[in-house]
């Protein structure tokens, strides 16, 4: 699993969040989720991201991930 400094219960509550929304965001605009669901990044791809020696990829002052820049 993952580090992202959220505790067990935090992460809970932004996984329920998060299919919360995109529960909503499928009955409103069925295009737009399945988009965003084909383009979800799995574990095994962050870890890739990490463990990769992509001179682009740029971590913030929050220790955050920049995938696409500015």
């Amino acid at each position: 699993m993952l580090d992202n400094g959220l505790t067990f219960e935090q992460q809970k509550q932004m996984d329920n969040i998060y299919e919360n929304f995109m529960s909503k965001l499928k009955e409103k605009d069925i295009k737009l989720y399945s988009k965003l669901r084909k383009n979800e990044l799995t574990e095994n791809d962050i870890y890739k991201l990490i463990n990769s020696n992509n001179k682009d990829l740029i971590i913030d002052d929050k220790e955050q991930y920049q995938l696409f820049g500015d």
